[in-house]
């Protein structure tokens, strides 16, 4: 068994290392091309200033802003800690980023009716009959969890909050009551919860989490924006550095751009990955080819 697992971990670093080598390969090829370094334009980044953006979130929401009441918590500082650059799932334009609980929730919940359904009608199949029972709960046990996970896969984007480098708005999912609204990046506020440590010496997760200070007037109370798995300062300030269109997309997240490039996904799950992005690629070897990447 322990034989088994060196071998595994052995090919997994030699796959690794082709993978590492190919790169520096290509980028070798980049510069001798002479289009590595050469700059592309910015014209899809947004240069509009705060005001003008509030303005169009509030013409996007259909109303205007109204300020939120003082939080009791103190928000963390937004200055990048430039220990962490990992920003979750991202094409380069968005940052998706899940809420918690939502349609993944409720999803579960129906996964564990169907395998919890279909056992019973088993059993009771086994027991009373008719034999028609037995297929149905079979049926209803390995179909039933399947069809919520394709559910789960076709909804999943109701529940990601939309940050968008383009436009610098962050767009708010679904919930059961309300409907998503827009609102400039700078109108929203981390503020840092407990940390939790796991047992015997295992990892810690931050409970931080979203706050507005600004929200849209039909509402009557500051909307809330959970995350999923809580919230932590460097992730936070990572998506800063990220909203922030002055500043580069660091080159950490180059591979989770790359890799829905690969997929011809956007990050939200709800589309093609965006043409704006698109002219950073090699389109044959699907690898960033710019050493600056906004």
């Amino acid at each position: 068994m322990q034989e088994e697992s060196d071998e595994s971990l052995e090919q997994w670093r030699l796959e690794k290392s082709k993978e590492i080598k190919l790169y520096a390969k290509n980028i070798s090829k980049y510069t001798d091309q002479g289009i590595y370094y050469f700059d592309v334009s910015k014209e899809h980044l947004h240069h509009k200033s705060y005001e003008e953006r509030l303005a169009f979130a509030a013409r996007l929401n259909g109303c205007e802003f109204k300020v939120a009441k003082p939080f009791k918590r103190r928000f963390v500082s937004r200055e990048h800690t430039e220990r962490y650059y990992h920003i979750g799932k991202c094409d380069g334009q968005v940052l998706a980023l899940r809420r918690a609980p939502g349609i993944w929730l409720v999803c579960f919940f129906l996964s564990l009716f169907g395998f919890l359904g279909g056992f019973g009608l088993f059993i009771v199949g086994l027991i009373t009959g008719p034999a028609w029972w037995m297929l149905a709960g079979i049926a209803l046990f390995f179909i039933g969890p399947w069809l919520t996970y394709k559910l789960w896969e076709k909804l999943d984007w109701l529940d990601k909050i939309e940050f968008n480098r383009h436009t610098g708005l962050v767009r708010t999912s679904h919930t059961l009551l309300r409907r998503p609204f827009y609102v400039p990046i700078e109108d929203v506020e981390m503020c840092e919860g407990p940390i939790i440590q796991a047992a015997r010496g295992g990892g810690e997760m931050g409970t931080g989490g979203l706050v507005l200070t600004k929200y849209p007037a039909k509402f009557w109370w500051r909307p809330t924006i959970a995350t999923f798995g809580g919230m932590e300062k460097d992730h936070w300030t990572a998506i800063l550095k990220f909203m922030d269109s002055d500043e580069l997309i660091h080159r950490h997240v180059h591979t989770e751009i790359e890799e829905h490039y690969k997929r011809d996904k956007n990050a939200m799950g709800t589309g093609p990955f965006p043409e704006s992005m698109k002219k950073y690629f090699d389109p044959e070897d699907k690898q960033i080819n710019r050493w600056k990447v906004w």
